[in-house]
């Protein structure tokens, strides 16, 4: 059985540094083939996985999703 990775605490941060926290209003980009989108997320939750953070929550359609890369997020905005 292998060792649990250790991790430091760090908050979750988008493109521009800004944090990202539970009840932001995120967007991300979507390929599908040679199309390119970007897609809005309530984030719900905020997580530190082994392959490192990631965020989850609910699309515009009400879809489960996870991203785990935060490069590419943008907060839009912050619940008040």
């Amino acid at each position: 059985m292998s060792k649990p990775l250790e991790t430091t605490p760090t908050e979750a941060v988008d493109f521009l540094g800004h944090p990202i926290g539970a009840g932001d209003l995120i967007v991300y980009p979507v390929r599908r083939g040679s199309e390119m989108w970007m897609n809005k997320l309530r984030v719900e939750a905020v997580r530190d996985t082994p392959r490192g953070k990631s965020i989850s929550g609910t699309n515009d359609s009400g879809r489960r999703i996870t991203v785990r890369n935060l490069t590419n997020c943008v907060v839009v905005t912050e619940p008040k």
